[in-house]
């Protein structure tokens, strides 16, 4: 199991946001009830902010590492404490796989230990920049990762050996001719901006003077994990070439990079990260007939009459279609119900979960989904059955205020068969108060999860330290992924990959692989690209995420 968790705090904006909700929702019945509900809501609100946590003066050097020895106490969740240490959840789990089934008062975590500076672990990798790191540097272009880069780690198994290296069906399509895999060249753009490495004080981010600048760090650990899988394929004879790309760069730049004759070459283009960047290779991939991955943004609409696109984050369409299928096959015959936000912007997901999950109530012979509002809430309320009550919205105050009246209404009356369910934005929600989400059952869908139990997962954090001196993040799990799935890919199907993907069935150290093609009678049209529906369930138990789908 692989747990995420949020620090659940309220805030005093969202007090004012409760504040108005109850002027509007209770007014007509008095204004008498509007100042008597409004002042017990801010006031319980005020009680259940948790305390601050303090950083520990408690070290201890374990195996040659030293770390901060955190005594948890009430209340405290596994965010709030790698913010209280600037770290990341992620790197609090890698050292203390104990924690993934959730803390209780008294555990004691280990915290590894970064001095003044949150970013110390990436300063040698700017000093490399600056000696001419072969790799990451425009010129490097015409070289492969493999020839710039002898001492590589070794190799990393798959995180998930009982799924296969990648998985496909047993018959093999139709297709073009595949490229002999020697012949294979992927490019890679990621935010490296190397125009400012000169200007970048290695001394000052060591003395936490000033931050190291977030966008480049989180290039350079995406970069980190794609060459950890590339070395890895390497050593089970994948003989493609790897080209890294700087993709900060403004628009002439772009534009000369793009003219160069290796970029029509390509047989993959693996990012950039940033969407405005992303459209300008799409457009120049799309005309030169090149597959594209984009790793992480969530739209579909970049997916519209280009088949030659994937794309690896699963949209908030989508994660309601998951949702929707969760919650009518589960809790079929119970009173579901849909919150509107009123937000155009949320009518899609609204749609989505309504005629998905009838689809399937209906075959049931279940009662259909309700859609209600603040207004209505109380209305189709049931006393009888439990009330599985879904936000498909990613307006983060919407969501606050729903979440927050669905526990008043529990609390003033009783009503003990309230499960809400959300999308995987509610992960990174500071906003929401972890009691509430307790009381409230509350269920996510998710995009990505880490199994810090599993075998693989921890070889590779081991090899991972070792190349590196620190934790792997988020973004070098999602490096590693997407080099492991997609270089893999190529490695085996050549040119072919593309009209593979929805074959192709592959659990990472932190992403499900699990690719369709757009309908040709949906919104997207004929002929549109693949989009990654790899998205699991997880569930609030004991302050932490825990999957259980």
């Amino acid at each position: 199991m692989r747990t995420r968790q949020k620090l659940q705090g309220k805030r005093q904006k969202e007090e004012n946001r409760v504040f108005f909700f109850v002027f509007f929702a209770f007014f007509p019945k008095g204004l008498l009830l509007f100042f008597f509900g409004a002042f017990l809501i801010f006031n319980f609100s005020f009680a259940q902010q948790p305390s601050p946590i303090h950083k520990s003066d408690k070290t201890e050097t374990i195996d040659g590492k030293k770390f901060y020895i955190h005594t948890v106490e009430k209340g405290q969740t596994l965010y709030s404490i790698a913010k209280t240490y600037s770290t990341t959840v992620d790197i609090v789990l890698a050292n203390n796989t104990e924690a993934v089934d959730g803390l209780k008062a008294g555990d004691r975590l280990k915290i590894p230990f970064i001095g003044k500076s949150p970013s110390l672990p990436t300063v040698s990798i700017v000093e490399e920049k600056k000696k001419g790191l072969p790799v990451l540097t425009p010129e490097s272009e015409k070289k492969s990762v493999s020839n710039s880069n002898k001492d590589s780690v070794k190799e990393i198994p798959n995180p998930n050996p009982q799924q296969g290296t990648v998985q496909t069906s047993k018959e093999n399509l139709p297709g073009l001719p595949v490229k002999p895999i020697g012949d294979i060249h992927v490019a890679l753009f990621l935010p490296l901006s190397l125009s400012m490495v000169n200007a970048i004080d290695v001394g000052k981010i060591a003395q936490g003077e000033e931050p190291f600048p977030e966008e480049t760090k989180t290039g350079i650990e995406f970069y980190e994990g794609v060459k950890m899988a590339f070395d890895s394929l390497k050593k089970e004879g994948f003989k493609g070439n790897l080209h890294v790309y700087d993709s900060n760069l403004d628009s002439a730049g772009f534009a000369k990079l793009l003219k160069k004759t290796e970029m029509k070459e390509m047989d993959l283009i693996i990012g950039p990260l940033n969407g405005r960047q992303f459209e300008t290779v799409l457009k120049f991939a799309k005309l030169n007939n090149i597959n594209i991955v984009a790793p992480t943004i969530q739209s579909n609409n970049m997916l519209m009459g280009n088949p030659n696109v994937s794309k690896v984050t699963p949209s908030f369409a989508t994660q309601s279609e998951i949702l929707a299928n969760y919650v009518s096959e589960k809790f079929a015959g119970q009173n579901i119900l849909v919150f509107n936000s009123a937000n155009p912007k949320d009518k899609p997901y609204i749609n989505t979960f309504k005629r998905t999950a009838n689809a399937t109530l209906q075959k049931a012979k279940a009662d259909s989904v309700k859609e209600i509002t603040f207004v209505t809430l109380n209305t189709f309320f049931s006393k009888t059955k439990p009330n599985i009550v879904v936000i498909p919205s990613t307006n983060q105050s919407f969501i606050s205020e729903a979440v927050n009246r669905l526990y008043q209404d529990k609390q003033e009356n009783n009503k003990d068969s309230i499960l809400v369910f959300g999308m995987s934005n509610w992960i990174e929600m500071e906003s929401l108060d972890f009691n509430y989400l307790k009381k409230l059952y509350a269920t996510v869908s998710c995009c990505t999860f880490t199994d810090y139990l599993n075998p693989g997962t921890k070889k590779f954090i081991g090899q991972y330290r070792n190349e590196y001196k620190t934790d792997p993040t988020g973004s070098v799990f999602s490096g590693f992924d997407i080099g492991y799935f997609y270089l893999g890919g190529l490695q085996k199907f050549g040119n072919d990959l593309q009209r593979k993907l929805p074959e192709l069935k592959h659990k990472g150290i932190q992403t499900e692989f699990n690719f369709t093609q757009a309908d040709p009678s949906s919104t997207l049209g004929p002929g549109s690209g693949y989009e990654n529906k790899g998205v699991g369930i997880m569930k609030f138990e004991n302050y932490s995420y825990i999957r259980v789908k």
